[in-house]
């Protein structure tokens, strides 16, 4: 990894409002750098609420000094790139100069049932690079300088943004990914951070890296300025019990992932001999409602996976146990070239966020 100073984010997620603002508020206190809301119209249960990111991030920002507000992630499908980059800019104006445009290809559950084209992967890979040229654009217009574009999917003509962000050039932006490959090759060639969707293992999480080095270092960027987040569930246990009683746990979710994400079966060292598992189920093409759930629960519960594929899961990548190990975990991540440690909310509770910002955090900071 490079010199710079690692840092922390979490998510936010749950069916409080007034929750989701007091857990982003106590992110900060704890010493996390990042929060994250998801950017969805729907979710998949347990998620029962689903509120707009973009208000909930102000509504922090305007309580808060330090941490930054990001979207994990917003889409391309559902507004158009200028009103993203006004959004964006009117926060950064709000929170003097701390939000962060994490943003993705999206998921049908969040488009067809509403209307939107669910477009072929090409095509969206193109949207996207089309769409980051258009947010950039207009981030760096004004009223004396306007921009014209021309692309396949949108033209700007004499447009300007009346409201510049003040991060300069432009507030910082994450594309979010699963496990593309050319997604990740657009994270090297235009984006400033990677925010995984998905969990990897130490050495899975050094291929991708490499992939967005080369990427960077092909299109003559500074490899070293962009932020790389590893998606680390870390659950502190500081009674040896407490793991046991996880583990029960810890598998089932495991399992779960393995239907909603089949690139999830590489990382517990299976392929797609060892599982048969119905392309709907996976999270970027599920439509939940209450026939998903039922469908979800029951594949679940009918999944054999090698017991000895979980617990290599568990040990490879999930830091879970005394502060010790949790940290001894963490670290792999960072070797393997992570400059940002993402605590998203697998099992997670108010008591382990506290334990990882008092514990974990101090530990990691001198790395």
């Amino acid at each position: 990894m490079s010199d710079k100073r690692l840092n922390f984010s979490r998510e936010l997620v749950g069916d409080s409002v007034n929750k989701l603002i007091a857990d982003g508020l106590e992110a900060e206190r704890l010493g996390f750098d990042f929060v994250w809301v998801p950017d969805h119209l729907v979710d998949i249960r347990p998620l029962m609420s689903i509120f707009d990111a973009w208000t909930v991030l102000a509504f922090i920002g305007a309580k808060s000094t330090k941490v930054r507000l990001g979207s994990g992630v917003t889409d391309i499908q559902r507004i158009h790139p200028a009103k993203t980059a006004n959004i964006v800019s009117t926060l950064d104006n709000l929170t003097n100069g701390r939000a962060v445009l994490g943003i993705g290809t999206g998921e049908i559950m969040n488009t067809v049932p509403y209307g939107i084209e669910w477009e072929k992967k090409e095509t969206r890979l193109k949207r996207l690079r089309e769409y980051l040229q258009v947010i950039k654009l207009l981030w760096g217009s004004s009223y004396e300088k306007p921009v014209n574009f021309s692309g396949e999917f949108y033209s700007l003509r004499e447009a300007q943004l009346s409201l510049p962000p003040l991060q300069k050039p432009n507030p910082p932006i994450y594309i979010g990914s699963w496990s593309s490959k050319e997604m990740l090759r657009i994270v090297g060639e235009l984006a400033d951070g990677w925010y995984p969707a998905s969990h990897n293992t130490p050495e899975l999480f050094k291929e991708r890296v490499q992939i967005i080095k080369d990427a960077a270092q092909k299109a003559n960027r500074s490899f070293e300025r962009i932020n790389i987040i590893a998606n680390v569930p870390t659950l502190v246990c500081k009674d040896q019990n407490q793991i046991t009683q996880l583990k029960g746990r810890i598998k089932n979710a495991l399992k779960r992932k393995l239907l909603l994400n089949q690139y999830f079966w590489k990382v517990l060292g299976l392929t797609k001999d060892d599982l048969s598992t119905p392309r709907e189920l996976e999270y970027q093409f599920a439509s939940p409602g209450p026939n998903y759930d039922k469908t979800l629960s029951k594949a679940v519960e009918n999944l054999t996976v090698p017991d000895e594929a979980l617990e290599r899961a568990i040990g490879k990548i999930i830091a879970v146990g005394s502060i010790d190990e949790c940290v001894s975990t963490i670290e792999k991540f960072v070797q393997s070239g992570a400059t940002n440690i993402f605590f998203s909310d697998f099992l997670s509770t108010k008591e382990n966020y506290h334990l990882i910002g008092t514990e974990i955090i101090p530990r990691l900071r001198n790395l």
